[in-house]
């Protein structure tokens, strides 16, 4: 039976902090699919761990010969929990942790030959016994845990009274990017060359931005600040024993949710399509009109929505593929987006560790068709991506699951901090344009680095 205690509410933000130097912590900090608000999760000290370094999948620190999505899709088969509808949480106890991109390869061994660029494992789940629950809209906080063990040891680490408020994080030097803005517009071009020779329709073209952390450096004081100024859908901190990732991610991968019927219905949200906001409202009304009528944003998102569709397909029962939304305008703090929405019923037999597999990744971050787009990216980009542009997320022991796109993210390794920024690529793309919706996507970061101008200058000579 799950246990379930009420607390006095407190941020998530300030209930985490004692645990953001801990690793194996996790703070999930945005929207899940539950109608009566948006929750946050915190987790820490899992009682296993499922991870895959350098080609390898351990499960506790024990290697084993299965794929680290077969691995975790046993875990959950193991800590299968009967669905309660009394209790509305999305995640009481469950696994939670990242899959980076490089994990394609065991989908597809043809789309990538290149290793991350980082320390960190290319795929890290815990299995947490107890869940921190922040329901932020009704201002609402309960410990759920699988064990009497597992609740007394949220409440000693949780329990006691904390310091609120927001610490500094500490300033950073805005070192470089990997590429100029010529080196950009190549790859753009190439991949339009391509896309005119048949070879795909739409692919998505990355780099990183690199800084330097003075001391002190407060990585998770860096996430706070950053979350409160975009309002990321679906924020996430992780604390790994290798490196800190911070996410403000704006798109949903997918989720899983049982309905009355016992159905369960899946819901998938690519995002296409990005505008930064204006100085003046005025100017932020004229460039949302510009992203709503852009025919090459449009033609974007349609691609990844139908390749999103086909990817439903492999996984959803006949005929109950729906169209939520198509192109729907959506605003965020720093940008605008379109958004589509894409739902199914998932046939009896898949998990959510299955789902997770045969969508992986996300069409959004490769390009159409989603193989091809992925051959693509390893030629041109030449490095791997690590946890940039996988998912981050959860699945809840009673079967749902709730997965975001892992962009707008920062890899901390000690003072170095790396920030991945890119955009799709269609025939109709300019390469200046393209480079300049990266700018926008990172312009945060670099404000924070001092390094907007700099940045700009340089790249406008090379």
């Amino acid at each position: 039976m799950m246990r379930r205690i009420e607390l006095p509410w407190r941020s998530p933000l300030d209930a985490f902090r004692p645990l953001a130097r801990r690793d194996g912590s996790i703070l999930l900090h945005g929207g899940a699919l539950a109608a009566d608000g948006e929750w946050s999760f915190v987790v820490t000290s899992p009682s296993a761990v499922v991870e895959r370094r350098r080609g390898e999948t351990f499960i506790d620190g024990r290697k084993t010969s299965a794929s680290p999505f077969a691995a975790l899709s046993w875990l959950h088969s193991e800590r299968r929990l009967a669905s309660s509808g009394e209790i509305a949480a999305p995640l009481l106890s469950g696994l939670v942790g990242f899959v980076g991109y490089e994990c394609a390869r065991l989908v597809e061994p043809a789309a990538s030959h290149l290793e991350s660029p980082y320390r960190a494992p290319d795929f890290w789940f815990g299995a947490y016994d107890a869940v921190a629950a922040f329901n932020r809209r009704e201002k609402r906080a309960h410990f759920y845990a699988r064990t009497e063990a597992a609740m007394a040891h949220l409440q000693e680490t949780l329990g006691g009274e904390r310091a609120s408020g927001i610490a500094a994080a500490g300033a950073m030097s805005f070192l470089g990017a990997e590429l100029s803005r010529d080196d950009y517009c190549r790859a753009v071009a190439e991949i339009i060359e391509r896309i005119r020779a048949g070879e795909l329709f739409q692919a998505n073209i990355s780099q990183r931005l690199f800084f330097r952390a003075e001391e002190p450096f407060d990585p998770y004081a860096l996430f706070c600040s950053e979350s409160l100024a975009s309002s990321a859908s679906f924020g996430a901190y992780l604390r790994l024993a290798d490196a800190a990732i911070l996410s403000l991610s704006p798109e949903r991968f997918f989720a899983a949710t049982s309905g009355p019927d016992g159905r369960r219905r899946i819901i998938a949200e690519p995002i296409k399509g990005t505008r930064r906001r204006g100085a003046t409202p005025e100017e932020d009304a004229h460039l949302r009109a510009a992203l709503a009528a852009d025919p090459k944003d449009r033609a974007e998102n349609i691609m990844i929505a139908d390749l999103t569709r086909n990817d439903l397909s492999r996984i959803c029962e006949d005929g109950s593929i729906r169209e939520e939304a198509i192109c729907e305008l959506v605003s965020h703090a720093n940008i605008h987006h379109l958004v589509s929405r894409i739902s199914g019923v998932l046939k009896p037999d898949v998990t959510p560790a299955d789902a997770l597999a045969s969508m992986f990744p996300c069409g959004s971050i490769t390009g159409a068709p989603k193989i091809q787009a992925m051959k693509a990216i390893a030629d041109i980009e030449g490095k791997g991506r690590g946890p940039y542009c996988g998912a981050i997320g959860y699945i809840d022991d009673r079967g749902g699951a709730d997965f975001a796109v892992a962009i707008r993210i920062a890899v901390v390794e000690g003072r170095a901090v790396a920030v991945p920024v890119g955009g799709g690529v269609t025939l109709r793309s300019d390469p200046q344009a393209e480079y300049d919706e990266t700018l926008a996507k990172a312009a945060h970061w670099l404000r924070r680095g001092a390094g907007e101008r700099a940045f700009k200058r340089d790249s406008d000579h090379r």
